[in-house]
């Protein structure tokens, strides 16, 4: 409970509501860019936050599949039903070229694992670099405020000749609310920057580990299939050297 038994939180709400009433023009327009890059930010943060869980929910049970299924043109079909799923999307992409005989060389299929795998990590990094923006920007826009603010209270006092806070205090409001919203937009957005590219690299390390034993199943023709059992040929055949005549 704060003053005259009105709680605290009541009291806070209060001030930043009066805060942001007396602020200026340019302040309030600060308040609004800040507003809108703090609800696009969470916004982006939540949903990476709910992908990456569908995707370790859809991941634990492809990998059961992948594990059981000995047919090729079956363990396609089947991992597109996991579309959130990096190691069925690896395996519904590079499986159909195989079985539609598209891959027929050790050095193509090394190239479309690779070109899956960074597909995977495009899409996971996109909107980050919002993220990155906003924890960037942020802090320099509550800082325009605030010094806007402090300009604004001391021109006030040499035209009125005075200092008490009828004269100061909109500019002091103008400083202190930017500054506030500032740190709040750009606070959130650098944690859930990090924490989301730290998710990131640990699904590319677990899709690269991933690629690697589907590379492997593949050559050792573990997949039923004439495209699956020419790729394990071609796996399998030692180069030839070229002959000096």
């Amino acid at each position: 409970m704060g003053f005259a038994g009105i709680p605290v939180f009541l009291q806070i709400a209060q001030n930043i509501t009066e805060l942001i009433a007396q602020s200026g023009t340019l302040a309030k327009t600060i308040l609004v860019i800040l507003l809108v890059l703090s609800v696009v930010s969470w916004t982006i943060m939540v949903e990476k936050f709910r992908y990456f869980r569908r995707a370790a929910k859809q991941g634990s049970r492809f990998r059961e599949i992948f594990e059981n299924e000995r047919s090729l043109d079956q363990l396609v079909e089947r991992a597109k039903s996991f579309p959130e799923a990096p190691a069925a999307r690896i395996a519904a992409s590079v499986g159909r070229d195989v079985a539609r005989g598209e891959i027929g060389s050790l050095e193509h299929l090394d190239g479309y694992l690779e070109a899956a795998i960074e597909s995977l990590v495009s899409d996971w990094e996109s909107y980050l670099m919002f993220l990155s923006t906003t924890a960037t920007v942020s802090p320099f826009l509550g800082l325009l405020g605030t010094v806007w603010g402090i300009m604004s209270s001391f021109l006030s006092m040499g035209l009125r000749g005075s200092a008490n806070l009828y004269v100061v205090g909109p500019g002091i409001a103008d400083a202190l609310i930017t500054t506030v919203f500032g740190l709040g937009a750009a606070i959130p957005a650098v944690i859930g920057y990090n924490y989301i590219l730290r998710l990131i690299r640990r699904k590319e390390e677990e899709t690269g580990s991933f690629a690697v034993r589907f590379r492997t199943r593949l050559l050792e023709g573990r997949y039923t299939g004439s495209a699956a059992a020419q790729l394990k040929s071609a796996g399998q055949a030692p180069a030839v050297p070229a002959l000096d005549r």
